[in-house]
């Protein structure tokens, strides 16, 4: 293949990223669309996929304006995962809308399948949650009594992200998803690498509608869409979801290697090699599947990281700003025994305590806004640090360094906190958008551009590394203190 650069394209949930990137891993070029969500109901969260589309095809000719698509030898593809969308096959017509990942109208669903959800986490390592897409793909079949029959009949595609964004580059000839995309369905089998057909019987849904999957870097067709953008058809040589790119972007390639994008929520997602069962919320997943290499990982989520400073400056009134709330944190030495637990809509990893609501807890008349900013930061670490209690504990993965990314991870002060509660070195690298690099990496390792991870290694830059800086017994006093804010919040809503 012919070219020294690579095409990404990184599709999330607020928006679409269109990077170009150099032979030495540098972004030469970027292109950003917001995207809208979305809430039609309580507990609804969706997107318009024309939307969508028209989000990455406008970031593609913004891109293709400002640099020669002629020099490019092969695109990278990553997603917002588990978002579900069904469209017509003949004429490429959404018949869904976008249904979040966040969204959770599935829920009555997931409660009938409760006999069986045992069997869904032998087989995808997932828990039976309307988090992923089955439960989506289901209510959408039972919302109009004729789509089933044109399903069985092989007339209606089903998509993840990825693979609706792959059919709209194509000009609608692939239907196609990769192995790590699959395996946040409920349908596929993690560690026989394919679709479960008992699975799929038990949930009611038609195997003719599924995607075919391929290993994350196999060529994925060609790109012909917006045809203003490629003059000449590009190759599509990689598709991975956003949670395993990041971990591949930031080049954590080695059993206990770990990332963390703090963002609106937060992943802590750590490479293990081989399967790991899912324990205490923490839950495994398809890291890469290189040519037959197939790699696992195991994530931790939190709902609620860098959206507790939208609370705070949005419905609180406490700061304008995230900087604001930095520099009110920063007036106090700690957070004088106050503690902050967001769990707005329950709590993730390691909790999975649906019914778990928010509180702030320790307050005196001695306390102001400083305290509660400093609690409100705090607390994304504090929840960072319940992953990797588990991890230790529940797996005996001990993590001696954690890289991080995401927006959130800009603040110097934030990432101070994570060592500090965390107890181990935060580095930070010079480009904190990893997401859309993991999927660069891997379309330039099939494409020839890279010849090995090792190269790939060598493309990571550092910007700066934190360390612990506290006193031991300090922050002993400060974990107790959270696990007992934590207990108090669980179960509030049963």
């Amino acid at each position: 293949m012919d070219g020294d650069y690579i095409l990404g394209i990184d599709q999330g949930s607020t928006g679409s990223k269109v990077i170009v990137v150099d032979r030495n891993g540098a972004v030469v070029c970027s292109a950003y669309r917001k995207i809208n969500s979305y809430y039609p109901h309580e507990g609804w969260l969706e997107h318009d996929p024309e939307e969508i589309w028209a989000s990455v095809r406008d970031g593609l000719l913004e891109a293709a304006a400002a640099f020669d698509f002629a020099q490019i030898r092969a695109i990278g593809i990553t997603n917002q995962r588990e978002t579900t969308i069904l469209w017509e096959r003949a004429t490429g017509r959404a018949l869904t809308p976008a249904i979040s990942w966040q969204c959770v109208r599935s829920g009555e669903i997931v409660k009938r399948w409760e006999p069986f959800a045992d069997k869904i986490s032998e087989k995808s390592g997932l828990m039976n949650n309307a988090y992923y897409s089955a439960s989506k793909i289901a209510w959408a079949l039972e919302q109009d009594p004729g789509l089933r029959a044109r399903a069985e009949r092989g007339e209606i595609c089903f998509g993840n992200i990825n693979t609706w964004i792959l059919w709209k580059l194509t000009g609608g000839r692939e239907h196609l998803t990769d192995s790590a995309n699959a395996g946040r369905t409920l349908l596929f089998d993690v560690r026989k690498n394919q679709w479960d057909d008992a699975l799929m019987e038990k949930m009611g849904i038609p195997p003719q509608m599924l995607p075919e999957v391929r290993p994350c870097d196999a060529c994925f067709g060609l790109a012909v869409e917006p045809r203003e953008a490629f003059q000449k058809p590009l190759p599509v040589m990689a598709s991975i979801g956003d949670q395993m790119s990041a971990l591949f972007g930031q080049t954590c390639f080695r059993r206990g290697e770990a990332k963390c994008t703090i963002g609106t929520c937060l992943n802590l997602v750590t490479y293990t090699g081989r399967y790991e069962p899912p324990a205490n919320g923490i839950l495994p997943a398809i890291a890469a599947n290189r040519s037959g290499e197939l790699t696992y990982e195991l994530e931790g989520g939190v709902y609620v990281a860098g959206s507790i400073n939208e609370w705070l400056t949005d419905q609180l009134g406490i700061a304008d700003s995230p900087k604001e709330i930095d520099a009110l944190a920063m007036q106090v030495e700690d957070s004088g025994g106050v503690y902050f637990v967001p769990a707005f809509q329950g709590l993730g990893a390691p909790h999975w305590n649906s019914g778990a609501r928010a509180l702030i807890i320790g307050l005196s008349r001695f306390h102001d806004k400083r305290h509660i900013c400093r609690a409100a930061i705090e607390s994304i670490a504090l929840q960072t640090n319940d992953v990797m209690d588990t991890l230790k504990q529940r797996f005996g993965l001990k993590i001696h360094t954690l890289r991080v990314d995401g927006g959130v991870a800009k603040s110097d002060f934030v990432l101070q906190s994570f060592a500090d509660i965390l107890g181990c070195r935060i580095e930070r690298p010079a480009n904190t958008d990893r997401t859309p690099m993991g999927a660069v990496y891997l379309a330039g390792l099939a494409s020839g551009l890279w010849q090995d991870k090792e190269q790939i290694r060598s493309l990571w830059v550092l910007d700066r590394a934190f360390e612990p800086d506290i006193d031991p017994a300090a922050r002993e006093k400060l974990l107790a203190g959270w696990r007992e804010a934590v207990k108090r919040s669980l179960d509030w809503v049963r």
